[in-house]
This record gives structure tokens, C-alpha cells and sequence, in this order.
């Protein structure tokens, strides 16, 4: 199988430099109105969440630490492990790197980028044609972000945000196409370890509420950018960076979720 080529994000710095908007912070969805098979669905995943958390302490390892082991020296911009994480069969994968403190949460040691092969999911989906798209004549070589997960230097997880198509040189698909990926998001391998392809499935799993309101508070910031710059090739803006964000509270996530349940 030919592998796809993998997204690239650079530095804001290193094209057209701007002074990037402020991320969108919304507000918490919340899980109202979910099934109970979702909410249930959301259950498991928080298992599988703190077991690898608590396996991988243990071990005295973490999920930053297995990504950067064997990977010398842990340098702004480089992506680890180095090749990304694919899975072929799953159509997703993952890398993890760091930017210039400025650019980071309080406390953020490095985000994980997550990615999707959408024709590989469900076939037929059409990108968003904006300014500024970049739209592959090859199917099978568009890829989406579906968000990214900061994490401090223990690895407990700080927030999840969205991106401008520039920055990690996506295919931009609409917000209600791309929730329909979430649920097959699954890296299924053991490289680089195994709990932490586990954690950052079930991650996805656990806050798909919040990824879901993220991408449609990044389609809403992108329309509303580009009503207020018209003739902006909005995707390209250096201007608009990291669109929204949401901090991460698993007490109270996982809490809600054991109350709908009656857990």
C-alpha cells in the first residue's frame, strides 16, 4: 500500500508573519439530551482513559514519554514519533510536537495533531470550498484534523483546540462531515506504544461532545472572519490561527456522564 503523504504544520513564523487572533474558548456542550448508548460509549472510554494513564505512571512512563522515547533531543516544531503514527487499516494517525512557548497553553508541554483519510471512512464526502482551500484531485491523499490535544509535561491532558486550514495543510471539510468521522477515529497498533494509541482513541471517544462543538465553533469563527475581511483567502490567514478551545475537566466530564447514567 502507498502511504498517503502526511500533513505538514509550520510555523506561522515562517510565512507571512502575523499577529494571530485570539482562540475561541467555548463553553462546555455538555452531554444532554445524549443516548444512552453514547453515554455509555463515553463510560468505556473514560475506563480506558485512566487505566492507560494509571498503567503508564506505573511504569514511570507517560504518553509524552513514550512518543519522545529513542527520539533524541525533543525540539520545537519537530514531530514525534519521527514518520507520525499511521494505521492503514483505520485511516488515521497522529504526531506530537511543541511550538514556541508563546504559542502554547499555561503548562503545555506539546499537543498531539489528530487526523483522518475521510474517503477511507465514508466515501463521497465532499470538501469545503473556501478561500484559500486546498482541495487534492486525488481522493485518497486529502486528510482532516480533527483537533488536538495539549498536554503537560506528565501527560495529563490541558485542553483540545481546532486549527486554521494553513496550519497543518489539511483539506478543510465541514464541521457536520467531520463529526460523522469521530467516531472511527482508532489508531490499532502498538508503535510507539500501545497505551498511548488507546488513550488518544479513547480521548476522542470520551470528549466527542467537545470535539463536535469545537469544529462547529471553527466553521462559525471561519465564516465570521471571513465576512469581516472580505477578499481574505481565509484559510491562508495568518491571521487566524488556532481557532477554538475547550480546557479539559475529566472530573467533571466523567462525573456528568456516571449521573445520566445513575453510576
Amino acid at each position: 500500500m502507498i502511504r498517503p503523504e502526511t500533513p505538514s504544520e509550520m510555523s506561522p513564523d515562517s510565512a507571512n508573519p502575523a499577529t494571530p487572533a485570539p482562540t475561541l474558548r467555548i463553553a462546555n456542550p455538555g452531554i444532554e439530551g445524549l443516548p444512552r448508548a453514547r453515554l455509555e460509549e463515553m463510560h468505556d472510554a473514560a475506563e480506558t482513559v485512566l487505566e492507560c494513564e494509571t498503567v503508564l505512571a506505573k511504569s514511570g512512563m507517560s504518553v509524552v514519554s513514550e512518543v519522545l522515547r529513542g527520539q533524541g533531543d525533543f525540539l520545537v516544531w519537530s514531530r514525534y514519533p519521527q514518520g507520525d503514527v499511521f494505521d492503514t487499516e483505520t485511516h488515521c494517525h497522529y504526531f506530537y510536537h511543541a511550538h514556541d512557548a508563546r504559542e502554547m497553553a499555561e503548562g503545555e508541554n506539546g499537543h498531539f495533531h489528530l487526523f483522518m483519510r475521510p474517503e477511507g471512512i465514508i466515501p463521497g464526502l465532499e470538501p469545503w470550498d473556501l478561500p484559500g482551500a486546498k482541495i487534492p484531485e486525488d481522493r485518497a491523499a486529502r486528510f482532516v484534523h480533527i483537533g488536538a490535544i495539549s498536554v503537560d509535561a506528565k501527560g495529563r491532558a490541558i485542553r483540545i483546540f481546532t486549527t486554521n486550514r494553513w496550519v497543518t495543510d489539511e483539506c478543510l471539510y465541514r464541521a457536520e462531515d467531520m463529526i460523522r468521522l469521530l467516531d472511527h477515529f482508532a489508531i490499532e497498533l502498538a508503535h510507539p506504544n500501545w497505551a498511548v494509541n488507546l488513550w488518544l482513541s479513547g480521548m476522542v471517544t470520551l470528549y466527542r461532545p467537545q470535539f463536535a462543538a469545537l469544529l462547529r465553533a471553527r466553521d462559525a469563527q471561519i465564516e465570521a472572519w471571513l465576512a469581516d475581511h472580505p477578499g481574505s483567502e481565509v484559510l491562508e490567514d495568518r491571521g487566524l490561527q488556532n481557532i477554538s478551545q475547550w480546557p479539559v475537566d475529566p472530573v467533571a466530564q466523567i462525573g456528568a456522564i456516571e449521573d445520566k447514567l445513575d453510576l
